[in-house]
């Protein structure tokens, strides 16, 4: 008797003073050894609901393997069922047990295999209730005495203690974990935009506290649409990594397979043991998965169940029996997870449209990057500054402008400074060339078109009035828009709303309208090509720009600003001019305004090679202020020929200004020079043109 009380006196030190609890049931089972006699000892807890086993530490003599020793088995059916309300030492033998309960395989059967014979159950009780057992395993069967079931009974009493608070302990560390693995799911959420990194993050975070082999979201649609959102799967190194592609374990119908297990999302829940054996009946994908991959537990919870859409999670394991703490713990962040990919979705959607009006304004990006054919309205001229004086004048009202200029003095560019200088000018500004469209395509590219409205309307068309909603939108060569498409015109002016080509739905638009042309459109309306109502409402406030001619002190700073710009796009060194050069430029006719001196200052950037810009065959000395190319005799065919290429190539660019670009077609260069469309292309690539007009 007094061994057993200082047996007692230790075991009640031992649990006061030692904080690892490995430490001090190790030290406890030690001194147990002096008194009893058995090979093993095990101590089993099991979960809050009281439906699974768990290990809770042992002192074996022997090897488990991880996967008889680290499952959760459920407690009903097993051989601990029946002495859940013991409240003394059960002595068992294995192999009766065994025989009673042979389901309860691998640990009996195994222990069997390892020459044990006897289990002796001693329950540890706290709060009224068994929460688990200490128990000696013995390769002999022993008739154990009363009083020594007593004295066990009695030296369990302190080890429930240490066992109730080892318990208490490990409920609050799991409780800090789940907060902690919250926070980190939540920051992974809030920080990670690369959807397949955020939930790599997702799936380690959960793995701390429900360690898993696999981790997949699954969405179905309501039209029956069933997508694979994400997989991770645990590789041979213990980290995740993405699961790319699949052989389906080469079943052709694996699709349909996979849909018909999707009903698992509607009943989440946790199944191991008798319950995953349900499912593998139930589901021919957990049957195969468990034959394929040793699956032997999973883990399904709804992310959400809406009348568009059902998404879930699956979490699966091929070495642990899951239970419903685990569930819990999932659980815990499937609100925030449910979040964060229902917005995923919507941007993939929101990116999906914006992708198709991107589609419809990627020619508004070619257009911003350079479009316009210079940087800035450059000179200091009077007849500049008064027109530049009228753009200051309308630019910051919403009145409609008409820009009229001749081919070449930059029409767009004044354009785009009323748009710069207006209210609107955080939005775009959109350009149509009207020359440049067929008229059979023009209405589409204005108004837009509904999808099948004609033959090839494969999918509905913004138009470029709604492209220009709340911006601007600049008509270039207004004189060329077809009769039957100026009535239209004259409708969006006056009511501000379009239809669609083959829509029925009026669309209300915010759009300044600026228009330009180099067609006297008094003449226009005389002769009856242009509508003299459309032709009032767009010349509210008239806007001319002067041709060149009449800005001889600017060409000057034009030329400068040209060879600058060319230098520095062909990697030349900038070179100066001769004041010779500049005044015999200054002296020309330009019919091509703007546009012609550009060319010609590239050209000659081209060509030069000294120590300054070289004209000498793109000049002649006897140019005057005419524009005539006359000289009383060419001195050699060298001169003649070029004098030719230079004639051809005003001549050629001439036509194709006229033409909106066009080279083939009714109206096109081809046809106003009298010439085959093959020869032009043939003389443009001589000329070094196709780059503009290819």
């Amino acid at each position: 008797m007094h061994e057993a009380s200082t047996l007692m006196q230790y075991i009640s030190d031992a649990v006061g003073s030692i904080r690892d609890p490995q430490e001090l049931f190790r030290t406890v089972t030690d001194k147990l050894r002096l008194v009893f006699e058995f090979d093993s000892a095990v101590i089993i807890t099991f979960d809050r609901d009281r439906r699974y086993i768990n290990v809770f530490f042992e002192m074996l003599r022997f090897e488990l393997p991880d996967s008889v020793r680290r499952k959760k088995r459920p407690i009903a059916g097993s051989w601990i069922e029946p002495h859940l309300g013991d409240t003394t030492v059960s002595v068992l033998s294995i192999e009766g047990e065994l025989n009673r309960y042979p389901s309860d395989f691998p640990v009996p059967g195994m222990l069997y295999d390892l020459g044990m014979r006897q289990v002796v159950l001693s329950p540890l009780r706290s709060g009224g209730k068994v929460i688990g057992f200490l128990n000696f395993v013995s390769k002999r069967e022993k008739i154990w005495s009363e009083g020594e079931k007593e004295l066990l009974t009695t030296l369990s009493a302190p080890i429930a203690v240490a066992v109730s608070n080892a318990l208490a302990y490990e409920e609050l560390r799991q409780s800090e974990a789940q907060i902690s693995m919250q926070l980190a799911v939540n920051n992974a959420l809030l920080t990670i935009r690369d959807r397949s990194r955020m939930m790599l993050a997702v799936c380690e975070q959960i793995d701390r506290l429900v360690p898993c082999t696999f981790l997949g979201i699954r969405v179905m649609q309501s039209d029956g649409d069933y997508r694979v959102f994400d997989n991770f799967m645990r590789e041979p190194s213990g980290s995740f990594a993405p699961v790319l592609s699949y052989d389906h374990f080469g079943i052709s119908d694996f699709r349909e397979i996979a849909k018909e297990s999707f009903a698992l999302i509607s009943n989440p829940g946790c199944y191991s043991g008798a319950d995953f054996e349900r499912l593998c009946r139930q589901y021919r994908l957990v049957a195969l998965v468990r034959e394929k991959l040793g699956v032997c537990s999973v883990i399904s919870a709804s992310l959400w169940d809406s009348p568009g859409s059902r998404a879930g999670l699956i979490i699966s394991d091929t070495r642990r029996s899951f239970d419903e703490h685990d569930l819990q713990t999932v659980s815990l962040v499937v609100p925030q997870l449910s979040l964060a990919l229902q917005n995923f979705l919507a941007y993939e959607d929101i990116d999906e449209l914006r992708g198709r009006l991107e589609g419809e304004r990627t020619w508004l990006i070619e257009e911003i990057k350079g479009a316009h054919a210079f940087e800035e309205i450059i000179g200091s001229s009077a007849a500049l500054a008064a027109a530049l004086r009228r753009v200051s004048q309308v630019a910051p009202t919403d009145a409609t402008v008409l820009i009229q200029g001749e081919t070449g003095t930059g029409k767009e560019l004044f354009a785009r400074a009323i748009h710069n200088l207006s209210s609107r000018r955080e939005k775009v500004m959109v350009k149509v060339n009207c020359a440049a469209l067929p008229a059979a395509l023009i209405e589409s590219e204005l108004f837009g078109h509904e999808k099948g409205s004609f033959t090839g309307a494969t999918e509905r068309r913004i138009g470029k009035f709604e492209l220009a909603a709340g911006g601007t939108i600049f008509l270039d060569e207004i004189g060329e828009l077809p009769l039957e498409l100026q009535a239209k015109l004259l409708r969006v002016l006056q009511e501000r709303e379009l239809e669609r080509l083959g829509g029925s739905r009026v669309i209300q638009v915010d759009v300044r309208v600026i228009a330009a042309t180099n067609r006297d459109l008094d003449a226009e309306v005389a002769a009856g090509r242009f509508r003299e109502d459309l032709y009032f409402r767009l010349n509210v406030f008239p806007l001319a720009v002067p041709p060149l001619r009449e800005r001889r002190d600017d060409i000057a700073l034009l030329a400068a600003h040209f060879a600058a710009r060319y230098a520095r796009e062909f990697g030349r060194q900038t070179l100066p001019f001769r004041q010779s050069d500049l005044l015999r430029l200054e002296g020309r006719e330009w019919k091509g305004n703007i546009r012609e001196l550009a060319h010609l200052i590239e050209q000659v950037v081209i060509v030069s090679e000294g120590p300054s810009l070289d004209f000498s065959s793109i000049l002649s000395p006897e140019t005057s202020a005419a524009g005539n190319r006359t000289t009383e005799r060419v001195k050699s065919m060298r001169d003649f020929e070029s004098e030719m290429l230079m004639l051809e190539r005003e001549l050629i660019l001439d036509a194709l200004e006229r033409s909106g670009g066009r080279v083939s077609g009714e109206g096109g260069a081809a046809e106003r020079l009298d010439m085959h469309p093959k020869t032009l292309y043939s003389r443009i690539d001589k000329l070094g043109l196709r780059k503009r007009y290819g």
